[in-house]
């Protein structure tokens, strides 16, 4: 370079170094490079204003594992009615579908033969009867001695059961209803030749449906007696059904490591049937944890985290997702109800950065709910 050029630069040289003092006596602060006031990390000392975001308060969800299962409904009472004895349909006093009481006639058999049997067993026993009570009245004349007054005795026992015997025989011939109950459609027919091994007709009482369904081994300890549930069947597409669970199986299928769960649905307009197939929702009660919007949570190379904000500023919070529902995510972490979080603007945050929150609305309170995929199914 030459001597002119030298002395070009050094001008310049000058000239910057005293606009920079010139601008310092002016009230400026001379030009810095980037993060000599600010600091490594960004934070507002410098003075520059609070970055606006949006927050909600955490809230506390409850953590609900549905168990799905499907299931089998049988009625609280039901029989397939059989007659005790062989013999000849006299008639049939029910129709398909009818509502029948305990105790109701349905079905006759012949019974002539019966009837004489009785008829002709209390006419012994009156005759044995008569005859004690002849016996007892001279056995103190000495007209008859104690073991004739004995045999009378038995004579008349043993008339008496033949009379109760053939009482029996007769009701055999007249079939009952056992309990409250609709009747199904009829098998048989006046003049029907039926044994013990022809069905009649079946009885049911659907005011309450018991649905039999499985769970898998890894529930055992969450299923209990008097647990709510809830059922649909495909009979009945979009009804849903209350009931609870009523009995539990005391051991576990070592083949397909279920166990047996009976649940009572209440079904007072008898609407559900025997033998339905049901779809079966058991809830299971969880854990709580803290929730927030599904957008506040945020990954970086240490995992998950969120931006609490304390005082105005703002602090990252490692937290643990447990799961998402509803679009909210429940933690596992150092956040508490009422913890005030940072839901948008969180690209430009840093630890300790002042930040103008604007609060948006949240429920304080939930329950979050995940379905299981065929468990106990």
């Amino acid at each position: 370079m030459s001597r002119t050029g030298r002395l070009v630069v050094f001008l310049l040289v000058i000239a910057a170094v005293g606009g920079g003092w010139f601008a310092y006596d002016k009230g400026m602060l001379p030009f810095v490079g980037a993060g000599s006031v600010a600091g490594g990390d960004g934070a507002s000392r410098s003075g520059n204003p609070a970055l606006p975001v949006i927050a909600e308060y955490a809230s506390i969800m409850e953590e609900k594992t549905v168990v799905e299962a499907v299931g089998t409904g049988r009625s609280t009472l039901g029989v397939s009615i059989y007659p005790a004895v062989s013999g000849e349909v006299s008639d049939v006093l029910f129709h398909a579908g009818e509502t029948v009481s305990r105790g109701q006639v349905l079905l006759i058999l012949d019974s002539d033969r019966e009837r004489l049997a009785r008829d002709l067993a209390s006419v012994q026993v009156k005759d044995a009867s008569q005859l004690l009570d002849r016996y007892e009245q001279a056995r103190p004349l000495g007209a008859v001695s104690a073991s004739e007054v004995d045999a009378a005795r038995t004579a008349l026992a043993e008339a008496r059961i033949r009379l109760d015997q053939a009482e029996v025989d007769l009701a055999d011939r007249t079939i009952l209803a056992p309990f409250n109950g609709t009747v199904g459609i009829p098998q048989v027919e006046p003049g029907d030749r039926v044994d013990s091994s022809t069905l009649i007709a079946t009885l049911d009482n659907v005011e309450s449906v018991l649905v039999d369904f499985e769970v898998s081994e890894t529930r055992f300890d969450n299923v209990k007696i008097g647990q709510s549930l809830r059922v649909e069947t495909w009979s009945l597409p979009g009804e849903w059904f209350e009931g609870t669970v009523d009995s539990i199986a005391s051991r576990i299928d070592p083949e397909s490591r279920t166990f047996n769960v009976r649940a009572r649905i209440p079904n007072p307009t008898g609407r559900l049937l025997s033998g339905m197939s049901f779809a079966v929702y058991v809830d299971i009660e969880g854990q709580t944890y803290p929730s927030v919007p599904e957008i506040s949570v945020l990954w970086g190379d240490g995992g998950t985290y969120v931006w609490r904000i304390k005082d105005d500023k703002v602090e990252r919070v490692p937290v643990r997702v447990v799961k998402r529902t509803q679009g909210r995510i429940l933690l596992d972490g150092p956040i508490a109800k009422g913890d005030l979080v940072v839901v948008e603007g969180v690209l430009r945050l840093r630890p300790g950065r002042d930040v103008a929150a604007t609060i948006r609305s949240g429920d304080e309170t939930g329950v979050a709910q995940r379905n299981g995929t065929g468990e106990g199914s």
